[in-house]
């Protein structure tokens, strides 16, 4: 046979080949409508509904905004194919009650049309189950970090903040920042967004940040005087004393600018939403340019290249009972990860957290944000006490407070302070536990 003729039956097979091929893309697929729950029809339409439908024509998506406030019983009892869950208590109470079904390991590195999820997300989302499998996929994530005043460092010719300090670094080097402005105004080495218990919740972070606990969630027992508390309470007290920390008090509900945004602390530590912040909070009535930089939060001595401060917040899976899995599965993909619309929501809502896939995070300026998301997530972190109600904790906390009070006015030891507060941040604990359940036999 002749090359000639050879060529040309390869052509005809050719063609014939690529006209099947596009009679079966041509092809329309069935439509298929699938329920998501949500709190918000028209923020889950705008963020990610229309994106996804525009995507895939033939499915199409109907919210369901019921069930979201209640116990995890009314939470749960919804008949969506893909479900909302709020927290991380939420989420392993969805997987213990089998609501969920298991995410395919493939869709983890390869979401929808984009790079792979983050390690950080990925080792949340495993850690929260006991199997360590997936079932549900995140959005994005919730960081912090240390921000500092790069003009108070420089004007005091103080060093700057690095990664991977301690609390004991960053207490040092707060009280290296002097206590007055050149106009005479009052200056702080630190200042966080703390509005009640303020001294007190410093030391508690310090203890958060080396994965200590000071009540535990299962019996309520109180634990405080050990050597790593006490360590923390020594280099803490010594920075209150010295004024380097801003221990004011105030309402939560308060219009007025904190100490770090006004100039009057050289450091804070936020979340990752502050880095969107500053040029927003610039063109406010009396806000200024601010230069401005930053690092990575605290960490444990033990343990420096793993962090306690990465949060999810939003979860989506697919419900065991879905009738329609394979589009649901899809639509998880695409929330968790699709590289266009990843990208919009990055950009126009950037207070919603890091892209679950970090390649897609939006710019801050010139400013590098890799300190946000840089550490390693800890695969070991439990829930801390955000599974304990939330009056017990602020029993504790204010007992804690007042002990702390008399050990910064000379009136008790350290040792007296540690002491104190684990009898009587004991009983006050056990009052608020009583006084919940009296509550509760009364409603």
């Amino acid at each position: 046979m002749s090359t000639r003729r050879i060529l040309l039956i390869i052509v005809i097979l050719t063609f014939g080949m690529n006209a099947l091929t596009g009679c079966q893309r041509a092809r329309p697929l069935k439509p298929v409508t699938i329920t998501v729950s949500y709190p918000s029809a028209q923020q889950f339409y705008v963020m990610f509904g229309y994106a996804f439908e525009k995507a895939h024509p033939h499915i199409n998506i109907q919210v369901i905004q019921d069930g979201f406030e209640g116990d995890d019983d009314d939470l749960f009892d919804t008949e969506a194919d893909v479900m909302y869950i709020n927290g991380i208590e939420q989420y392993k109470a969805a997987i213990e009650r089998g609501k969920l079904r298991q995410i395919p390991p493939a869709i983890l590195g390869e979401t929808a049309n984009s790079g792979a999820l983050s390690p950080i997300v990925a080792t949340l989302l495993a850690s929260a189950s006991e199997d360590g499998h997936y079932y549900a996929l995140a959005p994005a994530f919730h960081s912090e970090a240390l921000y500092f005043n790069k003009k108070i460092f420089d004007k005091y010719q103080l060093p700057y903040p690095h990664d991977g300090m301690l609390w004991s670094d960053v207490f040092a080097l707060a009280e290296r920042v002097p206590a007055e402005n050149e106009d005479g105004s009052r200056l702080y080495g630190i200042q966080m967004n703390y509005s009640r218990n303020v001294t007190m919740n410093y030391i508690l972070k310090a203890g958060e940040t080396e994965g200590l606990s000071y009540l535990d969630p299962k019996t309520l027992q109180v634990t405080m005087n050990t050597d790593r508390w006490r360590s923390i309470w020594e280099t803490a007290v010594q920075a209150f004393r010295a004024g380097a920390v801003y221990d004011k008090e105030e309402d939560a509900d308060s219009m007025q600018r904190p100490a770090f945004l006004t100039g009057h602390a050289a450091m804070t530590i936020s979340s990752n939403a502050l880095a969107y912040d500053f040029e927003v909070l610039s063109h406010f009535d009396g806000g200024t340019e601010f230069d401005w930089g930053v690092v990575t939060a605290p960490v444990d001595p033990l343990n420096p290249d793993i962090t306690n401060f990465y949060e999810i917040y939003d979860y989506f899976g697919v419900s065991s009972a879905s009738e329609h899995p394979e589009e649901a599965m899809e639509l998880v993909r695409f929330i968790a990860g699709d590289a266009l619309n990843s990208r919009l929501v990055a950009a126009n809502y950037p207070n919603y957290g890091l892209p679950a896939v970090t390649e897609y995070i939006h710019p801050a300026g010139d400013h590098d944000l890799s300190p946000l998301y840089s550490l390693q997530a800890n695969s070991n972190r439990t829930a801390g006490h955000s599974e304990i109600e939330a009056e017990i904790v602020a029993a504790f906390q204010t007992a804690a407070q007042s002990i702390l009070n008399s050990l910064l006015q000379n009136e008790i030891t350290l040792d007296e302070a540690l002491v104190k507060v684990e009898l009587q941040g004991q009983e006050a604990v056990d009052a608020a536990v009583l006084e919940l359940e009296r509550n509760r036999q009364a409603e």
